[in-house]
């Protein structure tokens, strides 16, 4: 510790000492309160293996009253419970033991070592030294929308492409959302700039066409009463709240993720699109068999024609085609549709006929 004082530089030692940790009115016993003599093997002297000993101050009842009851943490001090978190179904994965390797130290990140393990610790989003309440990335690196690493995150989704983004270890069934969110696209959700479409009938204000959202808009504590953040949730994919991406009947709960942001009445009365109501009341399909909720490399309108229920047209064909003013047409087989194409709004009748 001593050798750190002279090491780190005079600027940055002092930010770091200024953080929720160094907080007496919380910890009574500064650094003693994390750091034990000579700790656990390959932890900076903690009593715990690192993803276990965040739980001592943020995780259960009887952990913290464990903390209490050692004067490590203030005794009135109550703390929102994070371990019940990463016990839900759908979560990040943190409690790997040999997560916390050299490399992580010197910052090398999964997507530039495919050698690292895929998962996460609790310091690849907070830092321990750092973090404050109203700030709780300070201090972390990240990944910019130009994949290059900044030393400080400025924007919620620089935190996440560190993961999501350029990692040579994703899972087959995910995507780089660095090129998903990419300004160049035909489409996509507004997370790094403004979306495309300034005309979207649907949105629930204070929503506009030139709105920012961010990646905790979508994924997020199912809880709404919980500790806030992507830690864990009920729903797949750490969603906030409900979303399916498989066939079933339509209702405010199947598409609630949705709703949260796209007025429902609007999607069903047809505004946006003229057929709506007909492929998600009626026919009961996934708003995901059309669209890709992050963005589209394609086509506008975040179409994305990658579902399993989608096929090729009799022809051969499996494209969209925009042809403006809510105007296009679909080349794919569908639910025991062919459409070669389905067209809008020219051919209502016809295809209304065909329901």
């Amino acid at each position: 510790m001593s050798l750190a004082v002279f090491v780190i530089p005079p600027s940055v030692y002092s930010q770091a000492f200024k953080g929720a940790h160094r907080d007496k009115t919380k910890l009574p016993k500064g650094c003693g309160s994390c750091h034990k003599g000579h700790g656990m093997p390959n932890t900076p002297m903690l009593p715990d293996e690192r993803n276990s000993f965040c739980f001592r101050c943020h995780g259960n009842s009887i952990q913290i009253q464990k903390s209490k009851q050692t004067g490590d943490l203030l005794r009135d001090f109550n703390q929102t419970d994070l371990h019940r978190e990463f016990e839900k179904p759908y979560r990040h994965p943190i409690g790997n033991k040999q997560a916390y390797t050299a490399s992580r130290v010197r910052k090398t990140y999964p997507q530039a070592d495919s050698s690292m393990p895929m998962d996460v610790t609790c310091t690849d989003c907070h830092h321990h030294h750092y973090v404050a309440k109203n700030n709780k990335t300070l201090g972390i690196k990240g990944v910019n929308a130009q994949g290059e690493i900044v030393d400080n995150i400025r924007h919620e989704y620089e935190l996440c492409f560190k993961c999501h983004a350029d990692n040579m270890k994703l899972p087959g069934n995910q995507t780089n959302k660095a090129d998903m969110f990419d300004v160049s696209n035909p489409s996509y959700h507004p997370v790094i700039a403004p979306g495309r479409n300034d005309n979207v009938p649907s949105l629930i204000l204070p929503l506009t066409g030139s709105s920012i959202i961010k990646c905790t808009d979508c994924h997020n504590n199912d809880d709404p009463m919980g500790p806030k953040g992507p830690h864990g949730s009920t729903f797949r994919y750490i969603l906030a709240k409900n979303y399916s991406g498989v066939d079933g009947a339509e209702s405010p709960a199947q598409y609630s993720l949705c709703y949260s942001c796209h007025r429902r009445t609007s999607i069903l009365s047809n505004e946006s699109f003229l057929f709506h109501n007909l492929h998600i009341s009626i026919v009961g399909t996934s708003c995901r068999t059309c669209h890709n909720p992050h963005g589209s490399m394609q086509y506008p309108h975040l179409i994305h024609l990658d579902n399993f229920s989608v096929t090729p047209s009799s022809s051969g064909s499996l494209q969209f085609n925009d042809l403006g003013n809510r105007s296009g047409e679909c080349y794919l087989s569908c639910h025991g549709q062919d459409h070669n194409p389905g067209s809008y709004p020219a051919s209502i009748k016809r295809l209304t006929n065909q329901k």
